[in-house]
Parts: C-alpha cells; structure tokens; sequence
C-alpha cells in the first residue's frame, strides 16, 4: 500500500429532485464510519449542471479496502443505504493514483473553488496506451491560471464502468473553461464524461 492508501469513488445518477435527501443520507451513513479504524476522509460533490450524467460524485480515502469493508458491517449503514436503491443508479469502485499534477503551494481542498470530476469508460486493456495521451492533454492545463491540481485514479479491477477517473481542482469554473482548449483526448481510446461540482459535505 501506497502512502495514497486507496481511494473509493462512486458516481451517483439520480433525479435533481432527490439530490437533497441523498445528501442527508449520505451524511447519516458516513457519520456512522468516519471514525472507523482506516478512514482517512470523505467528500460529497454535487453537479452545478443538471444536465450533468452525475448528479453526485463521492470520494473517500481509506488505508485500505479491507478497513472499509469492517467498517460497513455497522448496521446503521446497511439499513441507511439501502434506502437509495429506487431512485439512483450508484456504480463505485477502488483506485489508486495513477498520475498527478499539483500547483505550488496548493491543495485539493485550498477555498471554496470547484471540482472538475472526469470518468472514463475504456476497457481495461487499453489504460497503458490511454495514459500518454491523457497526459499531453493534462500537462498543459497545469500552466493555466486558477489551477490547483488534478489525479487521475486507475480503477483496482477490471470489470469497474469506469477504469479511469480524473479528480481535478480550480480556483472557477471560468479558469477551467479558459484553459480546456488542449486537444481532445481521441474519443477511439475512451468515452469521458466531465462535469463541474462544489463539495455539498464531508468528513
């Protein structure tokens, strides 16, 4: 295990109507583990578009799965999460850091800003090849005024929807818009799905 522990990230598709209440759950569920033996951290992040594919996206850091794994045996969580099962399509899965850039003297968490949360759909077989490209198309964005950082999370099993997942942080949305004029990633390699998010909770 890596000082980065491991990272679980889900991505939530649900009706803008019900994003209050999953939002309330997922404190209460939390709330219930977060000072689980392995826990690190946890933050919820809400789509500013309803447009977006992802009405919630979570991230939460563990020193491993098997420490979250022990902690969901707390009742309180079964019972609360089953209560989402009609209303969102919730497809999660483990990570670990494949690439990152961060500006000097910034963290992931420096004011309010924004989160860029980008989700990639290619097999598996294909990541070695992918990650090249997705740094050309990353690097340059580093430069950019109003970046802070980016990490591209490589999923743990191959049978995960979404084998890669870019988690990246900006002072606006302006600055992110202003500087994604980088070529485009070859859609032949992956599917993305980007939106824009603000942390509604965390731990």
């Amino acid at each position: 295990m890596t000082d980065n522990g491991i990272t679980l990230i889900d991505t939530w598709e649900l009706p803008e109507d019900r994003i209050d209440e999953s939002v309330a759950h997922w404190r209460e569920r939390v709330g219930l583990i977060h000072t689980a033996p392995g826990f690190r951290n946890a933050r919820l992040h809400r789509g500013l578009s309803p447009e977006s594919r992802f009405g919630l996206v979570n991230v939460a850091h563990w020193d491993s799965a098997e420490a979250r794994d022990k902690a969901l045996t707390h009742p309180g969580f079964t019972a609360s999460a089953a209560t989402t099962t009609g209303y969102a399509t919730v497809r999660g899965g483990w990570y670990e850091v494949a690439a990152e850039f961060r500006a000097a003297g910034s963290g992931p968490g420096d004011g309010p800003g924004i989160t860029v949360v980008t989700a990639y759909e290619l097999p598996a077989e294909r990541i070695d090849e992918f990650l090249p490209h997705w740094l050309d198309h990353a690097e340059p964005m580093t430069k950019s005024p109003g970046f802070r950082d980016n990490r591209l999370h490589r999923a743990t099993a191959p049978d995960t929807r979404f084998q890669l997942v870019a988690v990246a942080h900006w002072e606006t949305p302006d600055a992110w818009r202003a500087a994604d004029n980088a070529p485009s990633i070859s859609p032949d390699l992956a599917t993305a799905h980007p939106a824009l998010f603000r942390v509604a909770a965390e731990f």
